[in-house]
């Protein structure tokens, strides 16, 4: 039942939260009633359940929610993450699911934060799964000036993507994004196996790109000052 075990299987991580909730209310229990001044903590308890049913429903309505909610979040076939997950609950920090609890999901951000987000708030939220697929893709733009040969620069682009170590999939697709006011912009997806790739992926194929076009020849357009000295 450790975390590593657990880890991918997000029913089982709370269904263990509930069981040591109940063992530790059956110890409890257990322990008050050889004492004698509480012997009849059992009779009492089942005698008066419905009462205390609704006074604990009141008093602890938010808990309450919390439960249920990681409760048809865990159990779900269709449940919107799992433990490792990456995942973008509402306008909370992206981050990794580390652990889902009776009354919080925890997520880990890159920067090593932990976010506790009450069950209840995660079962209404718009959730975005990074992971849930089998490879993810983030989209490169790139420009060149007017006059460029555009089917020679979009080659290049896909045979940069594509020779990458970390390219997953077919040949990229480059596309015209936009026509713009200073050059053409070209866009194709980098896709990786694993979202942990595809930051530092991006980042190698922009650089290589930039090294390839000047050795082509092919010029990526930016804003220049042009200063003209009128005549004396």
């Amino acid at each position: 039942m450790s975390k590593e075990m657990l880890r991918g299987k997000l029913h089982l991580i709370f269904l263990k939260g509930i069981i040591i909730a109940i063992l530790w209310v059956v110890a409890a229990l257990t322990a008050m009633s050889g004492i004698p001044a509480f012997s009849k903590t059992w009779e009492t308890a089942i005698a008066s359940s419905g009462i205390a049913a609704v006074v604990l429903g009141l008093a602890a309505q938010s808990t309450l929610a919390n439960v249920f909610a990681g409760i048809a979040l865990s159990a779900s076939h269709s449940r919107p993450f799992d433990i490792g997950d990456r995942v973008m609950i509402n306008s909370y920090e992206p981050g990794f699911v580390e652990n889902i609890t009776l009354r919080h999901t925890v997520i880990k951000t890159y920067q090593n934060e932990i976010i506790y987000i009450p069950n209840s708030i995660v079962g209404a939220a718009s959730i975005i799964n990074y992971t849930q697929e089998e490879s993810f893709s983030y989209p490169i733009d790139i420009s060149v000036a007017y006059g460029t040969d555009i089917e020679k620069a979009k080659e290049i682009m896909a045979d940069v993507i594509e020779s990458h170590p970390k390219h997953f999939g077919a040949r990229p697709n480059v596309l015209c994004r936009s026509c713009d006011d200073s050059g053409v912009t070209l866009r194709a997806l980098m896709e990786t196996a694993d979202f942990r790739d595809n930051p530092t992926a991006c980042s190698d194929v922009r650089i290589e790109l930039m090294k390839r076009f000047n050795e082509e020849g092919i010029e990526i357009p930016y804003n220049k000052l042009v200063l003209i000295k009128g005549n004396e």
